[in-house]
């Protein structure tokens, strides 16, 4: 995900588009299955192997620089209240100091 999020992923150009007014097939082009997979199912990843979290480690980088990036394709997605599920799943990971 960190080699394919950034800002404006789909390409649109105006802040405040809703995605309801964004045809399907231009979030279908940008956001590959992959990619799309990923931003659903990351965290339940890291939990279902185990992980766990450190200060400045993979997990805190990707959030330092693709939150928000993260957030936008998942609202592309029509999907933001996973966010909310990864979150909450993403806190209950142990860290480690």
């Amino acid at each position: 995900m960190s080699t394919s999020l950034k800002q404006d992923i789909c390409g649109v150009g105006s802040p405040g588009e809703l995605a309801i007014d964004v045809e399907h097939s231009r979030v279908e082009q940008y956001l590959l299955p992959e990619v799309r997979y990923a931003c659903v199912y990351w965290v339940q990843h890291l939990q279902m192997g185990g992980a766990q979290l450190h200060d400045n480690d993979q997990v805190h980088q990707f959030l330092k620089v693709h939150l928000i990036h993260w957030l936008e394709a998942l609202g592309w997605m029509c999907r933001v209240p996973d966010a909310i599920h990864a979150i909450s799943l993403l806190e209950s990971i142990p860290f480690v100091r």
